[in-house]
């Protein structure tokens, strides 16, 4: 017996329910799974750039 697979969007962390848009997760041995997100969810803004301390 097989059990679905929970989809969750990674962009905002919430399940998906619904329509779901894929990010395909490409790895020569398979091992990485694709990736979902909802249809109307955009990507984060760019990420925040690392700061250095400056001593």
């Amino acid at each position: 017996m097989t059990h679905p697979v929970r989809r969750w969007c990674v962009h905002c962390g919430q399940l998906i329910e619904g329509e779901a848009l894929v990010i395909p997760g490409f790895s020569a041995s398979g091992a990485r799974p694709d990736a979902y997100r909802h249809p109307t969810c955009r990507a984060p803004a760019a990420p925040r750039p690392p700061s250095y301390p400056t001593s």
